[in-house]
């Protein structure tokens, strides 16, 4: 049996909030590791707000309750290290709990993957260097992201720095730049290199295509075994694919946009190309043709995204249909159990069609 009291007032230097732990975190705190914990809130979005380990990302959401929880000191350890006076100490109870908060919600954790807030990164082109206070560490610390997912992630959305400024590669400046990669590598007749001893003959042939530019290169369109990358044929491939549907002013044929980008590619470089590759894309507006969709100049809700894309195409490819709702689809779910509600399956021969409910 305990004794039970309340503090009449409330310290003013803080206040106690409760956060639900999930056991990975919970251990990491528990262990003697060096590793930090660091709530994080981009200042382009409101209200979202995460915890960030050095590996993992959670959201944290408020969660009201219908009652008051009460936050209790046990008096016996007293890890807060409070005073209990009584005016008659001989009766002061053994088992005291002190009432040192309430609170009507918690905080609850949910893993997420995070994303890098580029909404003041600029634009590199290969020309002038923009003028920007951001460097990379500055943008990692205004991203809702884990310090180790962030590089991937950054590698992946064609993040560099350049002269202290962190920047984003244009499209343009990335094909220009990969193309001259690849011409040395293919010149050399290396399929593998080390970033040091490749950068400055790349940079000979072309003095903005400095050593920070070929890494982030290297990171994002080839595979990494230690400091020494190989090429990987189907990163670059659909790289130049992607861009080369970018060009195409009206629909083509299926045949028209595979010898187009094989034009593309620099010479002597074999890779395999697939229109399965640019899925996510494009559509089909006429049948037999495709034509570049871009998956950001449709709506981020997937009841409205769905309708514009029956509005373009009547009926799709069930597989070319797919990557373009793909990000609204949880893990735990089957695709076919969530498009249910606004499509339409029919097969036809080997091919599955999808069309608007």
């Amino acid at each position: 049996m305990f004794s039970v009291y309340n503090q009449i007032s409330t310290p003013q230097d803080h206040v106690y909030k409760l956060v639900q732990l999930p056991p990975s975190l919970l251990e990491l705190m528990k262990s003697s590791s060096s590793e930090s914990l660091e709530f994080k809130a981009p200042s382009s979005a409101k209200n979202h707000l995460v915890i960030c380990s050095d590996s993992e990302t959670y959201t944290v959401r408020q969660m009201n309750h219908s009652n008051t929880v009460l936050l209790l000191n046990d008096m016996a350890p007293n890890p807060l290290e409070k005073r209990l006076d009584h005016l008659v100490p001989s009766e002061a109870a053994d088992r005291i709990l002190l009432g040192v908060g309430s609170s009507s919600y918690e905080y609850e954790l949910t893993p997420t993957e995070g994303y890098i807030d580029t909404s003041d990164v600029p634009m590199y082109d290969g020309t002038a260097v923009p003028k920007s206070a951001k460097t990379v560490e500055t943008v990692l610390a205004d991203s809702p992201i884990a310090r180790e997912k962030f590089r991937h992630q950054w590698h992946r959305i064609l993040g560099c720095e350049i002269e202290g400024v962190a920047v984003l590669l244009s499209p343009q400046f990335v094909t220009d730049a990969l193309y001259t990669l690849i011409s040395v590598l293919v010149a050399e007749r290396q399929t593998a290199f080390d970033v040091s001893d490749v950068a400055p003959r790349v940079q000979e042939e072309n003095p903005k295509i400095t050593s920070a530019v070929v890494n982030t290169l290297a990171e994002r369109f080839f595979r990494r075994s230690n400091s020494v990358y190989e090429l990987d044929e189907t990163e670059i491939a659909t790289w130049f694919g992607i861009e080369t549907l970018k060009k195409t002013s009206s629909p083509v044929s299926d045949n028209e946009l595979l010898l187009e980008w094989k034009s593309s590619l620099p010479p002597f470089f074999t890779a395999p190309l697939d229109l399965a590759l640019l899925r996510g894309f494009y559509c089909r507006p006429v049948t037999g043709k495709v034509r570049y969709l871009a998956r950001n100049s449709l709506s981020p809700e997937i009841h409205a995204r769905i309708k514009e894309m029956f509005q373009m195409v009547r009926e799709w490819d069930y597989d070319e249909f797919l990557p373009f709702v793909a990000e609204f689809i949880p893990p735990s779910k089957k695709a076919d159990s969530v498009l249910l509600k606004y499509t339409r399956k029919r097969r036809v021969g080997k091919k599955v069609l999808v069309g608007p409910r």
